[in-house]
Parts: C-alpha cells; structure tokens; sequence
C-alpha cells in the first residue's frame, strides 16, 4: 500500500475532492525515495499540502509559469518540481532573497542559498528549478508574464502578502491557480488579513481548497 492510499485512508470525510485527487497522483508520480528526500527537507508544509501543490504544478491549465515566492530549504519547491517535471511543462521560478535571517539556520555550516540548491539537486530536480535569489518585491516590478501557479510562501507581514498579491495574482490565468501558506491560525494574522483584503476585492477568483493552513484560490475568469 503506497503513501497516497494510507493518507486518503485518514483524510476527513470533508476534506475537498481535489486534496484527495492530489494524494492519489502522488502515490503514483512520486518514488517512495524522492517522497524521503522531501521529507528531511526542512520546513513546515505536510504531506498533504505538498501533495496538493504537486498536483497543481502537474495539471496545467495552459501556458504560464509556475511561481514560488519563499522558498526556505527547498520543500516546496520540490513538491512543485516534481509536478512539472511530470507535467512536461516549464519549470518552477523560486523568489527568495535566502538573506539567513527571516528563520534561524539549520545548516549553519553552509550559506542559506547554498543549502537551499544542495536540497534541490539531492531531489533531483535541479534542472526543473530557476533560483531568483532577490525580493518578490524586486521581481514584481518587471513582472509580466503570464501564471499558471502561484505560491505564496515568504514574508508574512501584512504588507508583503498584500504586494505580492497585486504584484502577481492580476498575471495568474483563468483555470490557474493562487496557493498561500500560514493562512489559519493566531500565528501570522497578517497573511489571512491580506488575503481576505485582496480576494475580497477581486471577483475573478474563487477559493476551493482549505487544508489545514493552506488556502488554495482559482481564477475562473479574466478581469
């Protein structure tokens, strides 16, 4: 029995269709090994939560990039990587300035970008990953391509979240996706307070997948 049969054996009878969906495919594009080596990744995203994020990356619902803002160790940009190696399609463009002072080190005997990479090519994904090693902020400003997968995962001050919002989302493509992590709980109210503010604001999105403390929005039509 593979990890996806175990994990939909367990999910709670309300959890969305598509997380369950998610967990299957999974079970079936991801070797036992690589789902390790994710794993040992440091970071706070779950099984389930990568999983539905792999998902996304691998069902694309046409031309755009997959967009990563706050990498970390690499975590999720592997669970993204993996869905667009089997997609076929592009590959994950991951902003995170990796200054080494948004979390404590965990590897302290390499540079934070440089432990971040070492994780990525031990995945074995290097080549499905273009590092941008600058702020979201900085990239946004000469944005203008199209999306197909949003992750929001960086700074979680009100600010930042809200920016990176309107600095990305208005390029995500009808069927594409916004993903934000930290978005229940008392720990980063600034993140549900951006965006509730901003998909409150913009009618062309729909949210459909609530796991744990990731929210998942859909953009079902242009402005």
């Amino acid at each position: 029995m593979g990890l996806g049969h175990i994990l939909v054996r367990y999910l709670p009878t309300s959890t969305n269709r598509l997380c369950r969906e998610a967990i299957r495919f999974v079970d079936e594009a991801i070797s036992a090994e690589t789902a390790r080596q994710i794993e040992q990744i440091p970071g706070c995203l779950n099984v389930e939560q990568g999983s539905l994020l792999c998902y996304l990356a691998a069902h694309p619902p046409g031309p755009g990039r997959i967009v990563e803002i706050g990498s970390f160790m690499g975590r999720s940009t592997v669970w993204l990587a993996c869905g667009a190696r089997h997609a076929g399609q592009g590959r994950v463009l991951s902003i995170d300035p990796h200054a080494g002072h948004e979390r404590p080190a965990v590897r302290p005997d390499l540079d934070p970008y440089e432990a971040f990479l070492a994780n990525v090519r031990q995945a074995g994904v290097a080549d499905q990953v273009e590092p941008i090693r600058d702020t979201s902020q900085n990239v946004a400003r000469r944005w203008n391509d199209p999306i197909r997968l949003l992750w929001i995962d960086g700074s979680h001050a009100y600010e930042d979240v809200l920016a990176d919002l309107e600095g990305f989302a208005r390029h995500v493509i009808p069927g594409g996706h916004v993903a934000l992590h930290d978005t229940r709980g008392r720990g980063f109210p600034g993140v549900r307070k951006a965006m509730l503010e901003y998909f409150g604001r913009h009618a062309e999105f729909r949210r459909t997948v609530s796991l744990h403390n990731m929210t998942v929005y859909l953009r079902f039509r242009g402005l």
